[in-house]
């Protein structure tokens, strides 16, 4: 079968690209210097002339003289359709309706037929009309490649990817079957495929599209290729300054490469481009979080909870789940927050439940994450992955990201039964090995804090699949069982807020390794600068997290105790000077803000026990900071708010036997921290209690955790429902 080109260079291809023909298949055609002359005198030849001079009319009028003195023949009212086409579309579907009557297995025919359903939305008729035409020319590359996009428009991304596959098979220069294949794999969120797809296409079509680089970017940052993704969106702003989708994917991928100043200049530009743009909105806010650079505050924190509360139907999973709880605790909008990020930005969950084995009587138990390695989330699992009784259950570990060499992942690798190290796979891909690996129990632990892991689970690699440790909050989608929590975070009451059923280790949630090692070689406080004989808060956690109404608190705590101070983790020069101009608005000379650098873990752990108050922050808590400021002996400050979150660091405090030591707001949180620094000795007790009784304290009793992660782990195996 032989398509033929449009009437006009300008009318759409009719491969269905999409594209214009001139800037598809006919490409390397020429407009004519001279008009055209017919081959003949005979109708149908003047009527193609005057169609590629540019003159539809003309063509139509000789068309329709020549089908009124011959009503027989199928070419002329097939050239008359094809006239009709720009000036008449009805017209020229009601003859390619009657053309269809005449010769109901003409090719061309049901590929005009299919091509008018697809463009009416007629997806289902489309498809029909298309699979027709094949079965009279199967392998026919334009209706193989139409046949696929009207699949994807009706919803069937996986029936339409081996359409295209087969087109760039039998047409393997055809540019338009390895651009649909790979937009199709990018639907499919099957990143690393796609990006090796967007790779080709840009290697044989140097002018490629602005969007086709940002599509490769999102591709590569799921595939921890974070600095060619970023390299893929610099050439996507080249070429389309005016982009705010390219911005903003630039400043996404800057917040990625901890290059915040970067950052907001990326989205600022986004923002000034689409002042609709709330995603553009959400990450700015983010991003100007890491520095403290605070424009506005509340008016730019109600902003965002108003777009998460009432969205336009245009921005719809615009708000970022992990940035809301940043700012808000509330259980229930974080719900709904994560179920429309889980519905519009997520692949769909898998609607097959892998079948239940067990048959040696043990349970397969697969935990992924970014972060298995010298790193919170590694650090605090390495010591249950060691205690797991293995007569019962089997560990396999999928590390997604770079690979490491630290003595944590040293550990976590003798710890388990299976390390996969998985740098640049996609989600697609990980959770096929843990299928191939027959995985009972999946854990995620990394959630929305990470990118390629947060999708695993929605392929269902196992039949039993739990939210654990790394993202205290709902993950929004039925394709994750269950949230493993404990009754202090997510009280029975508020576990209607989260789309997975709660699974409770009480009295917390969080393991405890207590293998760590403080330092074998005392600090002291004269090393860091801290004075010897005032109290010293500590407060080391991230940027973000030290928002304007915490900030403000810490400096009535100072203003209130003389001669304090707050000793924070080292930050950017900046940042450093922000602080300490918003501590002289406060009337807090800005020599008490101390800093300390990144330093290896057992010293880290060891500088805990120079200060006096550990001050955790809200409505999203240190979490793991807090875990080892206990250990060490520090006592710690803790606001309960509503959401797990909030309540993370609460819960540690509890565990660790210092429930007065948990409070609900800042007014209390400033009163009580006052308290407590007038009573240095009393201070200096709680600290010494923490360390004397660390080891029969519920927190740090990792026999126990293990023995009631094992009883959560049966329970969900048995209340799972099998389909």
């Amino acid at each position: 079968m032989t398509l033929r080109p449009p009437r006009s260079r300008n009318d759409p291809c009719p491969c269905g690209s999409g594209k214009r023909y001139k800037h598809c298949h006919g490409g390397d055609a020429r407009p004519q210097e001279t008009l055209a002359v017919p081959a003949s005198t005979q109708p149908d030849d003047l009527a193609r002339a005057a169609l590629r001079n540019g003159r539809p009319d003309e063509a139509v009028r000789i068309l329709v003289d020549a089908f009124g003195r011959s009503p027989e023949d199928l070419g002329t009212l097939k050239l008359l359709a094809e006239a009709l086409r720009g000036s008449d579309p009805a017209r020229s579907r009601a003859c390619w309706e009657r053309a269809h009557e005449r010769a109901p297995d003409d090719p061309e025919t049901l590929f005009f037929l299919g091509d008018f359903a697809r463009e009416a939305g007629d997806f289902e008729e489309a498809i029909r009309r298309f699979e027709q035409a094949l079965a009279v020319a199967p392998d026919h590359p334009a209706l193989l490649n139409n046949l696929g996009l009207a699949l994807e428009k009706a919803g069937r991304l996986d029936e339409a990817e081996p359409r295209f596959r087969r087109a760039l098979e039998v047409a393997p220069g055809d540019l338009n079957a390895l651009a649909n294949l790979a937009q199709n794999l990018y639907q499919l969120h099957r990143f690393r495929e796609a990006a090796g797809l967007f790779d080709r296409l840009i290697a044989r079509m140097p002018t490629a599209p602005a969007s086709i680089w940002v599509n490769r970017a999102i591709c590569l940052i799921d595939c921890s290729e974070i600095s060619k993704a970023a390299a893929s969106f610099e050439r996507a702003v080249e070429l389309a300054p005016d982009s705010a989708n390219a911005w903003r994917g630039l400043g996404i991928v800057r917040i990625e490469q901890k290059q915040f100043g970067a950052a907001v200049i990326a989205l600022e530009r986004a923002m000034k481009l689409d002042l609709e743009d709330v995603a553009a909105e959400c990450m700015l806010f983010h991003a100007n979080g890491f520095e403290c650079h605070w424009r506005d505050f509340d008016a730019a924190r109600a902003r965002l909870i108003e777009f998460a509360r009432n969205p336009s139907p245009t921005q719809v999973g615009a708000v970022l789940p992990f940035v809301l709880q940043s700012i808000d605790d509330d259980p229930e909008l974080e719900l709904r927050v994560a179920r429309r990020w889980a519905d519009t930005q997520l692949v769909p969950p898998s609607p097959v439940r892998p079948p239940r084995r067990r048959p040696d009587g043990r349970l397969n138990l697969g935990f992924v994450s970014s972060d298995l390695y010298e790193h919170p989330v590694g650090r605090l699992v390495v010591g249950l992955f060691e205690r797991l009784d293995r007569s019962r259950y089997r560990v396999f570990a999928y590390s997604h990201g770079p690979d490491r060499a630290d003595a944590t992942r040293a550990r976590l690798v003798a710890a388990s039964d299976g390390f996969r190290v998985r740098p640049s796979m996609d989600a697609f891909e990980i959770a096929q090995s843990m299928r191939d690996d027959g995985v009972d129990v999946a854990f995620d632990l990394t959630g929305f804090t990470g990118t390629t892991v947060v999708e695993v689970l929605l392929h269902r690699p196992a039949p039993v699949q739990v939210n654990f440790l790394g993202y205290t909050g709902t993950m929004g989608s039925s394709a994750i069982d269950w949230i493993l929590t404990d009754r202090f975070c997510v009280p029975p009451a508020f576990a209607k807020h989260y789309a997975e059923r709660a699974l409770y280790v009480d009295p917390c949630y969080m393991p405890s390794d207590t293998a760590r090692m403080l330092s074998e070689t005392p600090v002291t406080r004269r090393e860091y600068g801290l004075p010897e004989d005032a109290v010293v808060f500590s407060a080391q956690m991230g940027a973000y997290k030290m928002k304007p109404p915490v900030l403000a608190a810490w400096m009535r705590i100072l203003a209130e105790v003389d001669g304090s101070v707050l000793w924070m983790r080292q930050q950017s020069i900046g940042l450093e000077a922000r602080l300490g101009g918003l501590a002289r608005a406060h009337g807090v000379d800005p020599g008490r803000l101390r800093y300390v650098p990144s330093q290896k873990v057992p010293v880290y752990l060891s500088r805990f026990q120079l200060a006096d108050l550990f001050l955790d922050a809200t409505p999203f808590g240190s979490h793991t900071t807090v875990n080892d400021a206990l250990f060490a002996g520090l006592p710690v400050l803790a606001i309960a708010g509503r959401s797990f979150a909030s309540r993370a660091s609460a819960s540690q405090v509890h565990a660790a036997g210092l429930s007065d030591l948990v409070v609900t707001d800042l007014d209390a949180y400033v009163k009580k921290a006052v308290a407590l620094a007038r009573d240095p000795a009393g201070l200096r007790a709680i600290g010494a209690r923490l360390r004397e009784q660390r080891a029969s304290l519920p927190l740090f009793d990792l026999d126990r955790y293990a023995r009631e992660f094992e009883a959560a782990i049966e329970y969900a195996w048995a209340n799972t429902p099998e389909t």
